[in-house]
């Protein structure tokens, strides 16, 4: 046997973290002890001599591996199963128009709709992922712009269209959407559970004062209570939606405050339905100190009874949705793309088109991008923590030679023991 690539041994608190980043497994000991059973993992014969009942507990977790095991091999092959499972999921952006007009958005506001013609192709393409490709479940992910914008005229008849196709071949189907929940009034949530929707993506910007800077609109007094009371109505009236309350921040408005802002809103039985995860707003700068305060955010968040994201790293070994090759996203005027993050949305040239028979026709040079193993460079083989990154953007790889955990205000070490702690209490 022999000590994985890819264990962190972290000593704190004193205390010993153990994480193995290939297989996703932690525990803590003292660190006394943790000392005593890293010194046996540097030798191999020494391995042998670890207790019975503690080294099958390492083996199980991956901390200790077969001597003929090539554990690069088992990231790749990891790699080409996650990418290749047929788990379909479909972007669909009925609009790029919003109403708000955040000020680090990366999105174009273009007034603009999904014609009847293109929501026809949509359908037509979903029939055939579901009848000609077989994909086993299907996922359609509402995006924009803002999609509600357009809840009845587009979301619901390609959402029953979809509902009626996966039933007839027994394939799993679910929706989710990216929004800024402004349109999810209680008359709209009953549809909302006729559509299938299981998820929503909501974004505050801060606490209720900076929030509502960012986020107004004509006739609304306060965009931050207006879009929570939302979430309790939306919650407290269905049984199947969570929802992922991202806030983003910067060094201006990152405040313990909006924990006992959200709480005025949100009902104590409706928070373990809300999983929060802080994000830095793009535009700030990196500073791995600001991660202290974020995790002492993360604690009051958990104390009040909402689930948290603290380790925010790859788990399912594929670095980027848009890597998959059952996922695909389909603008407003039905030009098929991958990223949602770039200028691919507003380019004046078309990357996938929808045929007849609902297959996708592509630029060739457009996609190619797409299939690079974005993590087979020295740098990346070479990582220890390759198996929770799996490289750069796809889009980006022949021009970038960095890790896209310099851009994140995330000090790992940190965060995994600010992790197995909230999972070890």
């Amino acid at each position: 046997m022999k000590a994985s690539n890819y264990n962190y041994i972290i000593y704190q608190n004193n205390q010993s973290y153990w994480y193995n980043g290939l297989e996703h497994t932690y525990f803590k000991l003292p660190k006394d002890l943790g000392l005593k059973i890293e010194r046996l993992l540097t030798d191999k014969e020494r391995i042998e001599f670890i207790p019975k009942v503690l080294k099958d507990k390492l083996s199980a977790s991956g901390f200790i591996v077969p001597d003929n095991t090539d554990e690069l091999s088992i990231i790749r092959k990891r790699y080409c199963d996650s990418v290749n499972k047929k788990n379909y999921l479909l972007i669909i952006l009925p609009t790029l128009d919003c109403n708000f007009k955040c000020w680090y958005c990366i999105q174009n506001h273009i007034p603009s709709r999904m014609s009847k013609s293109t929501m026809e192709n949509v359908m037509t393409h979903i029939k055939y992922m579901i009848d000609v490709q077989n994909i086993e479940s299907l996922q359609i992910e509402w995006f924009g712009g803002e999609p509600l914008m357009y809840l009845k005229q587009i979301i619901k008849p390609i959402c029953e269209f979809a509902q009626k196709e996966c039933e007839k071949k027994g394939v799993k189907y679910s929706a989710t959407a990216t929004s800024n929940g402004y349109f999810i009034f209680p008359k709209n949530i009953p549809l909302i559970q006729k559509l299938g929707m299981t998820r929503f993506h909501i974004t505050l910007d801060g606490p209720k004062q900076n929030h509502d800077k960012v986020k107004y609109q004509k006739g609304c007094d306060s965009a931050f209570d207006h879009v929570l009371n939302n979430i309790n109505q939306l919650l407290s009236n269905t049984k199947a939606v969570n929802i992922l309350l991202r806030i983003n921040y910067t060094d201006e408005n990152l405040n313990y405050e909006i924990v006992d802002q959200i709480n005025h809103h949100i009902t104590m039985a409706n928070r373990g339905r809300i999983t929060i995860t802080p994000k830095k707003v793009w535009q700030e700068k990196v500073r791995k100190d600001r991660y202290k305060d974020i995790g002492e955010l993360l604690n009051l968040f958990e104390q009040s009874g909402y689930n948290t994201i603290r380790l925010d790293v790859i788990t399912n070994f594929v670095p980027c949705y848009a890597s998959r090759k059952y996922y695909n996203a389909i603008n407003f005027n039905g030009d098929v793309i991958k990223c949602t993050a770039c200028n691919d949305l507003y380019e004046n040239k078309t990357h996938g088109i929808i045929q007849n028979d609902g297959s996708i026709s592509w630029n060739m040079d457009f996609i190619r991008k797409y299939e690079v193993k974005s993590f087979e460079n020295k740098r990346c083989l070479q990582c220890k923590q390759l198996p929770i990154c799996m490289g750069v953007c796809p889009r980006d790889n022949e021009y970038v030679n960095a890790c896209k955990f310099d851009g994140m205000d995330i000090n790992l070490e940190d965060s995994m023991v600010n992790y197995i702690d909230s999972m070890c209490k």
